[in-house]
């Protein structure tokens, strides 16, 4: 490999470097810890069948056995004991982020270690672990009510305790499609009651409506007798502390963040192409990466599942606006933590990053770029730095670009240029490209062969703001530069337009890495939103505004020319596999 400027640092790695990586070149510093949602999410990954020992189960474990779980204090054992017996032991495991001190972000931690069953039911080992029916008739207070069955929607039916979300679910679609209860007794036909579930919920349950205040009203169990209230009557409460409007808000709030979110069938990719080893190199501006919305579950889930799912080698991050974002990232994909992740069956690499200095400015705040490289596929990042102009000039350039030099131990040594492009033409109706914007690309140019004299192997990738079939580009294009994304094909998406309307992401190969392009690229769409992502006022949201697009490079140089057809280009829209 041909020696590199001395504005680049050369980086020194040795065998006890952490996997995760870490920026070297700007101290760290620490990031704010943002708000994490609070939703009970349905993180389900443990089949029933895979229950062993080793696993808590929440329902029946004491204190001494909640606290082996990590981050669970004796405290907060003490409220999964009390909140168990409050509720009449836990439906599913997902249950326990409604504890007091656990919540989502908690339960994500813990989930693959617990699971809920009830023992075999006998009159002794019932009246431990669950509170009979005469029970929590003695514990209710005045504050307390009763649910008709017949007309309760699922939220209402949350506030009778021992009736989750799925028991709620299932009730309400019962009834839909079989009709009224006639008697409490038919609850026992619903997916998930049995007679045990039945004595506990029975007492708060009417078949119709009543007044619940203070006024004597009528209500027809399923004995057939008539019980009558009266203002001494006790009828049971959903959530203590809490008012049951209040309740029911939250839980509409929080109804679509109950589940996890799906992930598209993909096949798994083959790093080969015409029995060579092929790697995907790939950029994402990631519009407004901050560490608050890396800890945001949707977004880790789907930029890391993306990362895996479509093979990719390298990413080329724009739009970090701090240090920690990406460090987050990086170790989501090293130890996943999410559903989607953790049962995920194909190649996960080993992941590490390198974040630069700072770049730009963006939005009032600096900008930084970055690489996610793995390592399990023998790549290795040498030297990086940042281009802050070009040669013989004074002025820096208005979007200094980092530039990272990779080698794969198959032979192969190059350069990757991440580009971050606000043009002038930006401000105008028609996106025209200006003679500014021709300059900033051609100083970019000039900068990039000075800084790199003796490479051969040099890219340019990222968010350009044009067009590849703009003007501007047309020193790219004399240099003997291609675009590997057509400029018909759309790079950016919304949940309004999911199929796009600009080409503004690419990636740039010279001469001499066209040797080595395998002819297959592609633009990802599918996966890039997630339910935990907000949309506005309401959830589903994508990413970013920005698909990832990505190159198939050999990974060796020493490959015969006929077996490469550059003009034959296999271009891969909306799903990223191809042979």
């Amino acid at each position: 490999m041909g020696a590199i400027s001395s504005c680049c640092s050369q980086r020194h790695s040795n065998a006890d470097d952490d996997v995760s990586g870490r920026a070297t070149s700007t101290p760290r510093k620490k990031g704010r810890h943002g708000r994490t949602l609070s939703a009970t999410f349905n993180m389900s990954l443990v089949d029933e069948v895979q229950r062993s020992h080793s696993l808590v189960n929440v329902n029946t474990a004491n204190e001494e056995e909640l606290m082996t779980l990590p981050g669970i204090s004796r405290s907060i054992a003490k409220s999964i004991i009390e909140y168990r017996n409050h509720i009449g032991g836990f439906r599913c495991a997902e249950d326990v982020a409604l504890v007091s001190g656990v919540g989502a972000e908690k339960l994500t931690s813990i989930r693959t270690d617990i699971y809920v069953s009830y023992p075999a039911i006998n009159r002794s080992s019932r009246d431990k672990i669950v509170p009979t029916a005469a029970v929590m008739k003695e514990s209710s207070t005045e504050n307390d009510i009763i649910v008709c069955v017949n007309t309760a929607n699922i939220f209402s039916l949350l506030r009778v305790r021992g009736i989750g979300m799925a028991l709620a679910k299932n009730i309400v679609a019962y009834r839909d499609t079989h009709g009224k209860f006639n008697n409490l007794m038919e609850l026992l036909k619903v997916k998930g009651i049995s007679p045990s579930n039945l004595e506990i919920i029975s007492p708060y349950l009417s078949l119709e409506e009543i007044t619940q205040n203070g006024n004597a009203s009528g209500i027809n169990y399923s004995n057939g007798d008539i019980i009558h209230l009266s203002e001494n009557t006790k009828i049971p409460n959903g959530a203590k502390g809490m008012s049951s409007s209040s309740l029911e808000d939250l839980l509409q709030i929080l109804g679509p963040l109950a589940k996890v979110p799906t992930r598209p069938k993909v096949d798994f990719v083959s790093l080969k192409h015409k029995n060579r080893t092929v790697f995907r190199l790939a950029t994402w501006n990631l519009n407004m990466f901050t560490s608050e919305k890396a800890k945001n579950p949707g977004v880790r889930e789907a930029v890391c599942m993306t990362i895996i799912e479509n093979g990719f080698g390298i990413v080329c991050v724009q739009e970090l606006t701090d240090l920690d974002a990406l460090k987050i990232i990086c170790d989501e994909l090293n130890t996943p933590t999410l559903p989607n992740g953790k049962k995920w069956g194909g190649r996960r690499g080993q992941w590490t990053y390198e974040v630069s200095k700072a770049t730009g400015k963006m939005y009032e705040g600096t900008e930084y770029h970055g690489f996610l490289y793995d390592k399990s596929q023998k790549i290795s990042l040498h030297s990086s730095c940042v281009i802050a102009k070009a040669p013989e000039k004074k002025k820096l350039l208005s979007c200094m670009p980092f530039a990272g030099v990779f080698s794969i131990s198959g032979g192969l040594d190059f350069v990757t240029v991440s580009v971050h492009l606000k043009t002038a033409g930006m401000c105008m109706q028609d996106h025209q490209c200006t003679d500014e914007d021709a300059e900033i690309l051609n100083d970019m140019l000039e900068a990039a062969k000075d800084t790199f004299k003796s490479e051969r192997n040099v890219i340019f990738l990222g968010d350009f703001n044009l067009s590849s079939g703009a003007s501007a580009f047309d020193g790219f294009r004399s240099d003997g530069y291609i675009p590997c994304i057509p400029s018909s094909t759309f790079t950016d998406i919304s949940n309004n337009n999911q199929k796009g309307s600009m080409n503004y992401d690419n990636i740039w190969i010279n001469k001499q890495t066209q040797r080595v392009f395998t002819g297959v690229t592609g633009v990802v769409r599918n996966g890039l939103s997630n339910a935990w992502i907000p949309n506005g006022w309401t959830w589903g949201g994508v990413v970013s505004n920005h698909c990832p697009v990505f190159s198939q490079l050999y990974s060796k140089i020493d490959i015969e020319r006929e077996e490469i057809n550059v003009a034959d280009v296999k271009f891969l829209l909306g799903s990223s596999h191809g042979t």
